[in-house]
């Protein structure tokens, strides 16, 4: 999603404990390389490390309780043993959906786990319903496999030894995990079945993201209902209490991207292209703002000799800019080098358009058909047509 006055959507992810959005290319690590898997790396943040010691702390007691006889060096390492297998059950989780992508000829660029939150970032999204449908139930039924083999393994074990202790802690911890993450609402692995479900009924992709969406806040009422009103422990309710919040604001962001996308039919890059005032970098910038003005142009674009577009002047860095500085400034210093991500065809548009500009985030891009410039598209123009809430709040911040 590009870094604009309010996000754009990107392409699917799926969760461990939630379901939607990618990332961005150009982006720092997002935690620590584990690993990859079919080329696709694998991510371990620092959040998930934290999360791994707080999940060790405790079990501590409960542990002592069940094991009187260890020691407290066995005891910790029974702990850690039981959270590093808590974190690799969310990688598992993760690399199922991962897996299912590629096998359909999707792009996974990264594999990330977050605490009790994995993401999975997927490109394109799933084409078909029923891809979508598989891609989704992956995840759980990974969860679902680990747990039915940790059954069979207690069946041996004697669930009151250390082995057994450790074995029974994951078995329950991916059981917890499969069923969790069905819960028929986003942005949870089972909210994408719904949004499978509907889209395959219905022949409509948005609709059923409507109905995935409506599924999360009713998922996230009724967990919050459940903290409210269990007998449980203080810290048993506060737990769920953020996991409702977690699950409710991915729930109101999958509608608003559903609801942006409603918008996108038309959008295209040649339409929204701003006129445009060649000037050579040398220009001082109140010079070109002047002329701008004069030709009706509300975008400048720096051009060499040949009068080929080399740079997109910067809109942000001239609103920063005082008034009284502009006469001593250059175009060519407000101005952005074009990179081409940054070159656009007229005719792009809706969600490829959308992609594009997703790939090579920049607050302008300048618009060609046929291979000339005609224009340059503004990304606070895009955001403004697809989802003018987002420009509403930026104005209302200033």
């Amino acid at each position: 999603m590009a870094d604009q006055p309010d996000q754009v959507p990107r392409h699917a992810s799926h969760r461990a404990g939630g379901g939607e959005q990618g990332g961005g290319h150009g982006r720092r690590p997002p935690g620590m390389l584990v690993g990859r898997v079919r080329g696709v790396p694998v991510y371990l943040s620092p959040l998930a490390l934290l999360f791994g010691l707080i999940i060790g702390v405790l079990l501590l007691e409960p542990n002592r309780e069940r094991l009187p006889d260890v020691t407290e060096g066995q005891l910790y390492l029974l702990v850690a043993i039981t959270s590093a297998g808590f974190i690799a059950s969310l990688v598992m989780h993760e690399i199922g959906h991962c897996l299912t992508a590629l096998g359909f000829g999707l792009r996974v660029r990264g594999v990330t786990v977050h605490g009790f939150v994995g993401f999975t970032e997927i490109e394109p999204e799933p084409q078909t319903p029923a891809r979508e449908f598989l891609v989704a139930a992956a995840g759980p039924a990974v969860n679902g496999v680990l747990a039915g083999a940790g059954f069979a393994l207690l069946t041996v074990l004697d669930s009151g030894t250390q082995p057994g202790v450790v074995v029974l802690d994951l078995t329950m911890t991916n059981l917890v995990l499969c069923v969790f993450n069905l819960l028929p609402g986003l942005p949870l692995d089972g909210g994408r079945l719904v949004v499978a479900a509907v889209w395959g009924g219905t022949r409509d992709r948005l609709r059923g993201a409507r109905a995935g969406a409506y599924g999360g806040y009713v998922v996230a009422g009724l967990l919050a209902l459940w903290a409210l009103l269990s007998p449980g422990s203080r810290f048993d309710g506060l737990y769920l209490l953020v996991v409702a919040a977690f699950i409710a604001v991915g729930a109101h962001q999958s509608l608003r991207q559903a609801q942006i996308r409603m918008r996108l039919p038309g959008v295209s890059a040649g339409r929204l292209a701003r006129r445009t005032l060649p000037v050579e970098g040398s220009v001082p910038l109140a010079e070109a703002l002047r002329r701008a003005r004069e030709l009706g142009a509300s975008a400048v674009a720096v051009v060499d000799s040949d009068g080929t577009p080399i740079k997109v002047m910067t809109g942000s860095a001239v609103d920063a800019l005082p008034e009284h500085r502009r006469p001593w400034m250059t175009v060519d210093e407000v101005s952005r080098t074009i990179s081409p991500g940054m070159v656009l065809e007229a005719e792009l548009e809706g969600e490829d358009l959308l992609a594009a500009v997703g790939s090579t985030p920049a607050t302008e891009y300048l618009v060609t058909q046929g291979g000339r410039p005609v224009g340059v598209l503004a990304m606070v123009d895009l955001v403004a047509r697809i989802d003018p809430a987002s420009i509403g709040r930026l104005a209302n911040q200033r």
